[in-house]
């Protein structure tokens, strides 16, 4: 018996903290077969777009259900709505995955996280760390980082094993190796950002973000 199939695609963007609009684009497949006994399956995806902040973070892959990419200019990045959604710089995943929604900071990272959890800090610590463009009010990841961010690499393989947000000893050890490899062609010589200041940046980002400027 002839099967039709058809997927439908709801994508609802909506722009946050900006009280923006939203737009739906709708995609469907399958065979053009009309026939009146055949089978249709319809499948609803819901996507949603949020901003991934400690300073907008750009240049980190996403991933959420059948979404993957890479966080814009603005930190901004796709979620299926009800679904997880997990950031990384090539193989090093930053903390845990987050349930969706259009704002997400390293404390969304670590269970019951705040600006004083020692694996948030360490989240905060290894972004700006790598940022290539220090001070510009972005925290840019480049493609060269994320490609050679990843276990293939033998330069860093052990480092990314064993790295470990929560673990203070274990992250400045693998933390260290990682930005000194990762960032060696930057135009300037990177360190690890020490946990005060990379904890004051973060409470600072967000603050501006919660509150809004002065």
């Amino acid at each position: 018996m002839p099967t039709r199939r058809s997927v439908l695609i709801l994508v609802l963007l909506t722009l946050p903290l900006l009280g923006g609009g939203k737009c739906a684009f709708f995609y469907s497949s399958g065979d053009d077969d009309d026939d009146e006994d055949a089978t249709k399956t319809d499948v609803v995806v819901v996507v949603g777009e949020g901003t991934l902040v400690d300073d907008p973070v750009e240049g980190v892959r996403y991933e959420s259900g059948s979404l993957a990419g890479i966080t814009g200019s603005n930190g901004e990045f796709r979620y299926e709505v009800g679904n997880s959604v997990r950031f990384f710089i090539g193989d090093i995943a930053l903390g845990g995955p987050v349930t969706g929604k259009a704002l997400i900071t390293p404390l969304d990272m670590v269970e019951n996280g705040t600006v004083d959890t020692p694996a948030v800090i360490n989240i905060a610590r290894l972004l700006q760390s790598l940022d290539s463009e220090p001070g510009d009010g972005v925290i840019t990841i480049p493609a060269e980082v994320r490609e050679a961010a990843v276990h293939s690499n033998e330069a860093l393989s052990s480092a990314i094993e064993i790295l470990d947000f929560s673990d203070e000893p274990a992250f400045v050890n693998s933390a260290s190796q990682l930005v000194a490899v990762l960032a060696s062609g930057y135009p300037f010589t990177a360190v690890l950002v020490d946990a005060d200041q990379a904890r004051s940046h973060l409470a600072r980002s967000l603050g501006v973000r919660e509150h809004g400027p002065p």
